[in-house]
């Protein structure tokens, strides 16, 4: 039998308690000459809202390593320029599987003459303005905190 805490569980056995912690997430606030780049999800959850390139961080992996390797699959583009803008916390459900997450953000440029493309994750993509974010259509509560975030910050005037 098992006991159910907040931040694990308590085998009443043996006495064993199994901590389920958070997981890490990236995300990358990309911006072009015309605007900020937001993916439309192809799959769940949230299929069809729009989101930031990212993803979870693999075992091994640094944030900075998890966030180029994300772009790099979801874009198909190499960021070489990317500064850290800040971490919110997301609950993730899939199938059935609530996942909570410790979402870190980077503010990223596309190199010049690289142009996104999208991976099998992504139905297309939306560039615009820091003040025209749809932000009702925005799939995850940490990827609103942090476009909220940079919207407001002085960051956002260099798009």
């Amino acid at each position: 039998m098992e006991v159910f805490l907040k931040n694990g569980s308590k085998c009443t056995n043996c006495g064993f308690i199994y901590f389920h912690n958070m997981a890490a997430a990236v995300g990358g606030i990309i911006q072009t000459a015309e605007g900020i780049l937001l993916a439309q999800r192809a799959h769940e959850p949230r299929r069809g809202f729009y989101d930031l390139p990212g993803g979870f961080v693999d075992y091994g992996e640094s944030l900075e390593t998890a966030m180029k390797r994300e772009i790099k699959e979801e874009t198909g583009i190499n960021i070489t320029e990317m500064s850290y803008l800040g971490s919110f916390p997301n609950t993730y459900i899939y199938e059935d599987v609530t996942y909570f997450t410790s979402d870190a953000f980077f503010v990223c440029r596309i190199p010049e003459g690289e142009k996104p493309e999208p991976s099998e994750e992504i139905c297309s993509f939306l560039i615009c303005k820091p003040g025209e974010i749809p932000f009702e259509k925005i799939a995850f509560d940490s990827a609103k905190a942090a476009l909220r975030y940079y919207a407001s910050s002085s960051r956002s005037s260099t798009v």
